[in-house]
């Protein structure tokens, strides 16, 4: 089998393919050009191919290049969203070399691959030689019963939904430009109160209206009391499965318990239109007391707990060399314009 890189192919041929081989959110046409737009690079559509032509696997890069770099031929980078998909498991490992060969000579130095929804990133990337970020993933199967389901979460888990119905919490599904706006206010708040500053996101609002909600490859779920938004969560989805993307909460929203009433209903919805999973995102394991607590949460909703480390490798030492340069370089020029000012 061989490797066929298109980087420019229509939407409807490229879904038909992620469809086929049982590929997620992650691999879909939106969420490349979605990446894409959010900083610069070339999405890569690579499919696995058999001498027939038949397509066996399919994966997605983001490509990147350095500008103003004399050598930038050597020093470009490639991330992954999620493993490649294949039809038969046993080729997810020759299909991720033959990747790397054809990265390699496109000048690629260095790969991150974040491995979402990827249940054997561990497996794989260790056998490839990358350095590994210990991570977990939360998956929730929607094929068993709504009453089996609810019996799976932690009592405290079903207490706080209770108490938040009580106290007049309603989630609902929205996919107003608005709401995206809300839900992005409410990130960068909570962000906040951590300690962590991030900068205008309107252009990113947009992206996500045009490039995955108005393409249906996303949903924004609301939280409100008394008609005033209190939590939010974007949830990315394709192929009957989910993912929990990103969420923001005001102050109100944990004294609700909004977040948990949230994800509930968003189980129930999704399960009423017949995917069979949800995966409530990833949570790196043990780095502070804020993601131990958000490890806790997403395992009481009685999800199975996936080692699902993200990784990153280096695929050419001269490339390497020549990036720590150009960086060493911006540095100097950096220092020297601060010491001149």
């Amino acid at each position: 089998m061989k490797v066929i890189i298109n980087k420019d192919i229509s939407a409807a041929e490229w879904d038909k393919r992620v469809t086929h081989c049982g590929g997620n959110y992650f691999h879909t046409h939106a969420y490349a050009l979605y990446e894409t737009n959010n900083s610069s690079g070339t999405p890569l559509f690579l499919s696995l191919v058999t001498p027939n032509g038949d397509v066996e696997g399919i994966a997605v890069v983001h490509l990147e290049s350095p500008k103003l770099w004399p050598f930038s031929i050597y020093c470009k980078k490639a991330s992954f969203g999620a493993l490649p998909e294949t039809l038969n498991s046993d080729d997810l490992l020759p299909f991720m070399r033959l990747i790397e060969d054809e990265l390699a000579k496109l000048g690629v130095f260095y790969i991150f691959n974040h491995a979402y929804e990827s249940r054997h990133s561990k497996d794989i990337l260790t056998v490839l030689g990358y350095q590994l970020n210990e991570r977990s993933e939360f998956y929730i199967s929607l094929e068993a019963s709504e009453d089996d389901i609810w019996k799976k979460l932690k009592g405290s888990k079903r207490t706080d939904i209770r108490k938040a119905e009580k106290k007049g919490v309603e989630s609902v599904f929205k996919h107003s430009i608005e709401s995206v706006a809300q839900l992005k206010s409410m990130q960068k708040s909570a962000l906040a109160r951590k300690g962590v500053v991030v900068s205008n996101h309107s252009k990113m609002v947009k992206r996500i209206k045009d490039k995955l909600i108005d393409l249906d490859r996303a949903v924004v779920v609301t939280s409100k009391v008394d008609n005033e938004a209190i939590n939010a969560g974007l949830f990315g989805y394709y192929n009957d499965k989910v993912y929990y993307v990103i969420s923001g909460s005001t102050i109100d929203g944990n004294k609700f318990s909004g977040p948990a009433h949230m994800i509930w209903h968003t189980i129930l919805q999704f399960k009423k239109k017949g995917f069979k999973s949800i995966n409530l995102g990833g949570v790196s394991e043990g780095e502070s007391q804020n993601q131990a607590g958000l490890f806790s949460f997403k395992k009481d909703f009685g999800a199975e707990i996936v080692n699902q480390p993200s990784g990153q490798k280096i695929l050419s030492s001269t490339g390497n060399l020549l990036n720590k340069v150009k960086n060493w370089l911006q540095l100097l020029k950096a220092t020297k314009l601060n010491y001149n000012s």
